[in-house]
Formats: structure tokens, sequence, C-alpha cells
């Protein structure tokens, strides 16, 4: 799908979107054993074009992001910081009653499959900056803006 930032990639299953690749940062190759059906992925593209257009603040699709049961809680956690809220690395590993998995809090957000969806952008350096974010400074600070009521202007 074409979108402000670029063309984004979805991949789904019956159990719910499985991985969402920003293509302008990491180039998406299909496998020859998917299927193309934009039917079964109207609903993913809907929300994610109102998000962009500032019209949604939650998303409500089935998600089935693939990681070790660890990656999988923080990406749970994560979905719960608020649209327009941030919160840090530190913050996060202490939700998960993991004060000590700083670095580990840190690696599973950069292995995020499903960005922007799983809100990993939201999540903040210990001095409350973007620091490294897997997709670039630019686009996190504009997913940030736009949470604060910016528009989105062309591919960060």
């Amino acid at each position: 799908m074409t979108t402000p930032l670029g063309q984004i990639s979805l991949l789904a299953d019956e159990h719910g979107l499985r991985q969402l690749t920003l293509s302008v940062y990491h180039p998406f190759e299909p496998s020859r054993e998917w299927q193309h059906d934009p039917r079964a992925l109207h609903r993913y593209k809907t929300q994610l074009f109102e998000y962009l257009s500032g019209q949604r603040t939650e998303f409500s699709l089935p998600l089935c992001p693939e990681g070790s049961p660890f990656q999988c809680r923080l990406w749970q956690q994560i979905q719960q910081i608020p649209y327009g809220d941030t919160c840090t690395y530190r913050e996060l590993a202490a939700a998960l009653g993991e004060p000590h998995m700083l670095s580990a809090v840190s690696m599973a957000c950069n292995m995020n499959p499903i960005p922007i969806i799983i809100p990993c952008h939201r999540v903040l350096n210990e001095h409350h900056q973007v620091g490294d974010y897997r997709y670039g400074a630019l686009l996190k600070h504009a997913l940030l803006a736009l949470e604060q009521g910016e528009p989105l202007e062309g591919p960060a």
C-alpha cells in the first residue's frame, strides 16, 4: 500500500497481522507461497490509513507477531502506551517486572514486526529523547508529531 510514509507491505493470515514492513527502510520480498488478497487486508489498510491521517487513535485489529515469549509480552505492553503518550525503555522494563532487562527491552523494540500498530515509536531513551529507531529518528519524530496533531508530510 502507498502511504505518506512510502510503501508499506502487510503480511497477515487467519490469525491476524504478522508483519508490517516500511519498504522505504527495509525492502520487502514476498514469498512465492504467499497469496496477494487485498480483500483480506482491507481492515488493516483502512485502520492504518485512518491512523496516518490523524483520524484514529487506537487500532482494533487481530495481531499475531512472531517472537520469543519475552518479546510478545513486551509488544503487548507497548500496546498499552496511550496515543500521544510516551514512556522510556526503563519504565517499560519496570512495567514488565524486569527492570534489569533494559538491553533486552531495547532489542525487542527494535525487532517489533508490526511497527506503528505496535507503537514502539512511543518508547524513548532515558533522557526522554528519540534515540535509536529501526526506521530512523525522522520517522519516529514524524509519528510522535502526528500523535500531537501535526499532519504527515511525504516519506520521512
